[in-house]
């Protein structure tokens, strides 16, 4: 194995770890709401952008529309969103945030926040705005991937 495959592994796997790392903190901060399991996300967007389409959420967040529609289903039953119908097609269903939602959005967005300063803290704003763009290359090169595979199929 060369060094840049050792690299490129190593990457991955500290992705990984990060990602694994934030789910757990998240997990322990959402328990008492019902909102682990990454559905705090949800909640998030939601908030972020009242209406919004359920395949335009699943998107947003990277999950495939079945794992969405199950956080969805639990986050309506549970209180937290609103499922109506889209203004102008009638077969589609937008989200809004609840009045129990809403109570929880500062909080939300703080967690959301004080969790990016935590693990950015130590990265120049240069750095910062560099990892982004890597890892929106990295993003499009895997959506472009999984486009292409929906579209041989």
């Amino acid at each position: 194995m060369t060094d840049e495959e050792k690299n490129g592994k190593q990457i991955w796997r500290d992705i990984g770890w990060i990602a694994r790392e934030v789910n757990s903190t998240a997990n322990r901060e959402w328990r008492d709401e019902h909102l682990g399991d990454n559905r705090f996300i949800y909640v998030i967007r939601v908030l972020e952008h009242p209406g919004i389409g359920m395949q335009e959420l699943a998107t947003a967040i990277g999950v495939d529309r079945t794992t969405a529609f199950r956080a969805i289903s639990k986050l309506v039953a549970d209180g937290y969103l609103e499922k109506r119908d889209h203004p102008t097609q009638s077969r589609l269903k937008v989200l809004y945030p609840t009045a129990k939602s809403e109570g929880l959005k500062d909080r939300l967005f703080r967690f959301e926040s004080d969790t990016f300063d935590a693990y950015l803290s130590n990265l120049s704003d240069t750095d910062v705005q560099t990892l982004k763009q890597l890892l929106e290359r990295v993003r499009l090169t895997q959506l472009t991937q999984a486009d292409d595979e929906k579209n041989v199929k």
